[in-house]
């Protein structure tokens, strides 16, 4: 009795499993492997087949006129319109695909600066990769370019098996271990030994500014150099603002008597001994005539720049920042190196408005009056800062707030410009900040340090359009498939898995009636 009691729902969960496997051959046929969708109608025809043996002519015609066939048939097909309607929506995703990047650190999302640079491309570029199929780097390469192409109409990329296309190989000196992509049309194609986020924008903005700025930084007064490799130097600074398409000049004042007339702007980073009476009169006629000034001083040391900034109506303290906010100390600030706001008062500052900046051992700056235009904020300490002006306390950690001490917020980088007249009418520019120790190779890398560098020197040399905050390098654990172990994934997720629990559902259903 038994046995003849198991037959019967044996055979009707084949026939189920039959009609399932069937009816869902319409997903597998989205999917679009037509080795899956035959074996998957084989195998529907097979256990419809075992089903109507086990059945007999009599019990499969019971079955098919039962009022458990009616209920079956209404749960497999409310099961199969579910699964259709899934498959139906991750075709229309695939076809037509809407993004959201819900990583920590935005791994997939462009940054502001790589959009600007695509909006602003003034002519059609064409991106040339060289990766095998089979490469690694093939599939970030394609999902890089895919979501460039999408917020730049002005660029277009081909990815080329350097296999298939010797001659391109040979005419644009391609190699494994060399060149991989290229950029054009240019000023001579910009070349690739990789393809990331940062390395394609700044090709496109060598693409997109052809003309190199000469930015030009003073030397003979113990100021860090830019090409030591050191933690005092600023070399990394260097290689990020040559990235930028900006060319630095050394600028010795001292018997030249002016600055060169093609400088976009001048440096003065961090001097040690005081500027000469001659060098002081130059920069200030350089300011006078429209020039753009970037003037980073450090506390305890007097660079005889005070009239320069007079000029500027900025007054830098004789002091040094001291910050115990207990917030600045759990993010590894130390009361001299403070974290500070950046304000959302001046172009060069408003992106790192979320971000911030960090200023080890910096001197407060003043807005005085007397100047043609009044400075503005960039950076500001925490409310509870103040600028400390018994140095030696704040090495020796015993720093406390005196009477007529400044108190926070107070600035340490301020931005000034106005209006020059001449023909053409030009615009003076400059930037003073109370610390020069942020871009050198030891602290560039803190916060917003670099972004804030890279626009200051971009805003003085009037390149306006290159201060958004810049594509950082950012790593991703990725799992790389080949083509056939993605299709094979996207059937057991989306056909197998819910066709699966169908029929466990309905076999379970099945043998409780039968109980």
């Amino acid at each position: 009795m038994g046995r003849r009691m198991k037959r019967p729902l044996a055979a009707r969960i084949l026939l189920a499993a039959g009609l399932l496997l069937l009816a869902s051959a319409v997903v597998t046929l989205l999917l679009g492997d037509a080795r899956l969708l035959v074996g998957k109608l084989a195998l529907g025809v097979a256990a419809l087949a075992a089903g109507a043996l086990l059945s007999g002519r009599d019990g499969l015609s019971r079955s098919l006129r039962g009022r458990g066939t009616h209920f079956a048939a209404v749960t497999a097909a409310s099961g199969l319109l579910l699964a259709a309607s899934l498959g139906v929506a991750g075709w229309l995703a695939h076809r037509r695909p809407l993004a959201l990047d819900v990583t920590g650190q935005e791994l997939h999302t462009l940054s502001p600066d790589t959009v600007r640079t695509l909006a602003a491309l003034p002519r059609d570029v064409e991106v040339l990769a060289f990766y095998r199929p089979d490469d690694a780097a093939h599939a970030p390469a394609l999902d890089l370019l895919r979501r460039f192409a999408e917020q730049g109409p002005r660029l277009r990329f081909e990815l080329i098996d350097p296999y298939r296309a010797p001659e391109l190989v040979r005419r644009h000196q391609i190699s494994e271990s060399g060149t991989r992509v290229v950029v054009a049309p240019g000023p001579g194609e910009a070349r690739l030994r990789e393809l990331t986020e940062e390395s394609l924008t700044n090709a496109l903005v060598r693409i997109s500014h052809p003309d190199r700025p000469r930015v030009y930084f003073t030397q003979g007064h113990g100021e860090p150099s830019p090409t030591d490799a050191a933690r005092p130097g600023w070399s990394l600074a260097a290689r990020a603002l040559a990235r930028e398409n900006l060319e630095l000049v050394p600028l010795q004042l001292r018997g030249t008597g002016e600055v060169p007339a093609d400088a976009a702007a001048v440096l003065v980073v961090g001097p040690r001994r005081p500027f000469l009476d001659p060098e002081v009169a130059t920069l200030q006629a350089y300011a006078r005539r429209g020039g753009h000034l970037g003037i980073f001083l450090e506390p305890e040391l007097d660079p005889g720049l005070d009239p320069v900034l007079a000029g500027l109506g900025i007054e830098a303290g004789n002091d040094m920042i001291v910050d115990p906010s207990p917030t600045a100390r759990l993010a590894g600030a130390t009361p001299a190196m403070p974290i500070l706001r950046a304000t959302t008062a001046h172009p060069v500052s408003t992106p790192l408005a979320d971000v911030g900046v960090v200023f080890p051992t910096a001197r407060s700056l003043v807005a005085r009056r007397g100047a043609p235009a009044r400075a503005v904020p960039l950076v500001l300490t925490s409310e509870s800062a103040w600028a400390e002006t018994d140095l030696g306390s704040v090495f020796a950690g015993t720093a406390r707030l005196d009477e007529g001490e400044k108190v926070g917020p107070v600035p340490l980088a301020m931005a000034v410009s106005w209006p020059v007249p001449g023909d053409p009418p030009r615009e003076f520019r400059a930037i003073v900040a109370g610390d020069s120790d942020f871009l050198t190779n030891g602290y560039l890398h803190l916060l917003g340090n670099q972004d804030f560098l890279l626009s200051a020197v971009n805003w003085l040399a009037e390149r306006d359009d290159r201060i958004p905050i810049r594509p950082r390098n950012r790593e991703a654990s990725r799992l790389t498939l080949t083509e056939a172990q993605a299709s094979t994934l996207k059937f057991v997720a989306i056909d197998v898995v819910p066709l699966a629990l169908l029929l466990v559902g309905i076999a379970v259903w099945l043998s409780r009636r039968e109980r």
